[in-house]
């Protein structure tokens, strides 16, 4: 069952439940006062009889009582004296056929009854004679009227229920559609993305705001959605590519190198060509992997000093450094973080090679990290030409190298890349800052607490 039948279905199940309590109180409550009214009428009627049949007047021949009353108002009246034996000894002539026994109707007196009689429901009384003598009056009435006032509005009171509870569903049916026409909207727009439909958006709703807000949340996820794909889908194409060249300069050395014999200086040189670019697949396949890893799982953090971080970093990039005649500085303070150590060391160290990559020869690349009480600052700076503010975000996707890098082969585009996932996984963030010489690369990080010097 859908959603809005059983909205339907709860919503006339407790309306029928309702309405059918009430009305059942209100008929029990219509029923309970009719009876008073009834039995009123009959006790006072039962001691106005059971009064004549006691006085002179009542008697007839043999000194026995006698009925002159036949009607109680416009009801017909039954009514009989008993003995104190419980032996009939005057009737009203609607009982001159028979008359009820004593042992079927012996109830207190003064407390009204019910009883069948020839097959006709009576309400009844039994009320003393005053005298000595124990003889009681039965005094009856038919409850044929008040019967059929009860049958009469207990089928008014079922049809009344059955037309509440149907207009009850039919009104709930409308405005649940109507509360739900919003949610079939983002029900079919669901659908349509779960079938690759990334364009689908579910658009301006109808007014509530609850459900805008929600429309506008799942646009967003699915552009968001949308272009996460689409960069897994360039993602996978650019590696793909960056693989593929390197493999197929190996495949290619190989396969010269096989093509006829050669001399020994022939050999070398193919070989150190397939070792260059098997190197590089190496890199770029090690990068890849750790692209991959950063953020799939939680490492085990711990205090870090980043003196200690940018130490390991420069002694790693140091060779580079000298190759090209670059001077790395340091000034780190006593800050410290919360993080993995090898994913810091590899965050600094990815900055300070690509600083390194754009100094001019005689340049220096300096390293700073300051910290608040929240966070800590770590800056790389250069000397380099510095980052074009049209591009300062394109740089940390993945492939993304500048002109000048795609020229002269350098790198795969991934260090800053993995660079800007490392501080995010730690919860901070990696850009590009204003600078008046070169390029400054910040990682704002989760400060851990200054820590002393030589600690």
């Amino acid at each position: 069952m859908s959603l809005r039948g059983k909205f339907v279905a709860a919503s006339s199940v407790v309306a029928l439940a309702t309405l059918s309590v009430s009305f059942s109180a209100v008929w029990l409550a219509y029923g309970v006062a009719q009876a008073r009214q009834l039995d009123a009428a009959l006790l006072a009627e039962a001691a106005e009889d059971a009064l004549d049949a006691s006085s002179a007047n009542g008697l007839a021949a043999g000194g026995r009582p006698v009925l002159r009353r036949g009607e109680l108002g416009p009801i017909t009246k039954y009514g009989a004296v008993y003995d104190s034996a419980g032996q009939p000894m005057a009737w009203t002539s609607n009982l001159e056929a028979s008359r009820p026994r004593m042992e079927f109707i012996r109830h207190t007196f003064g407390a009204p009854f019910d009883v069948w009689w020839n097959n006709e429901h009576l309400r009844a009384v039994l009320a003393p004679i005053p005298g000595d003598r124990g003889q009681a009056l039965l005094l009856a009435t038919p409850r044929t009227e008040l019967d059929g006032d009860a049958r009469d509005l207990a089928r008014r009171m079922v049809a009344a229920v059955l037309v509440a509870v149907v207009a009850s569903a039919a009104a709930t049916s409308w405005l649940a559609r109507m509360l739900t026409r919003d949610h079939d909207r983002i029900a079919t727009v669901a659908r349509a993305v779960a079938a690759g439909d990334l364009s689908a958006r579910v658009g301006t709703t109808f007014g509530d705001a609850e459900m805008d807000r929600l429309g506008r949340d799942i646009d967003e996820m699915i552009s968001r959605l949308a272009i996460l794909v689409e960069t897994q889908q360039g993602f996978i194409a650019n590696a793909s590519h960056e693989l593929r060249s390197p493999i197929t300069t190996l495949l290619g050395e190989l396969s010269f190198a096989l093509r006829r014999d050669r001399d020994a200086a022939s050999y070398h040189e193919s070989i150190t060509d397939a070792l260059i670019s098997a190197r590089r697949l190496k890199v770029l396949s090690e990068e890849l992997l750790v692209l991959a890893r950063i953020g799939a799982s939680e490492p085990e953090r711990e205090r870090v000093r980043i003196s200690d971080v940018a130490r390991a970093a420069i002694e790693s990039a140091r060779p580079a450094a000298e190759a090209r005649g670059v001077a790395l500085e340091a000034d780190c303070d006593g800050t410290a973080v919360q993080g993995h150590p090898g994913d810091l060391q590899r965050l600094l160290r990815n900055l300070v090679e690509n600083a390194i990559r754009h100094s001019p020869c005689g340049g220096l690349v300096r390293i700073e990290a300051r910290q608040n009480a929240e966070h800590a600052h770590l800056r790389v700076t250069d000397e380099g030409p510095g980052v074009p503010l049209e591009v300062r975000e394109r740089i940390f996707e993945p492939f993304f190298r500048l002109a000048a890098d795609r020229a002269d082969g350098t790198g795969a585009g991934l260090g800053l890349a993995i660079g800007r996932s490392i501080a995010r996984a730690h919860g901070g963030d990696l850009w590009v800052d204003d600078s008046s010489r070169g390029a400054r690369f910040v990682a704002r990080l989760p400060a851990s607490g200054p820590t002393s010097a030589g600690t």
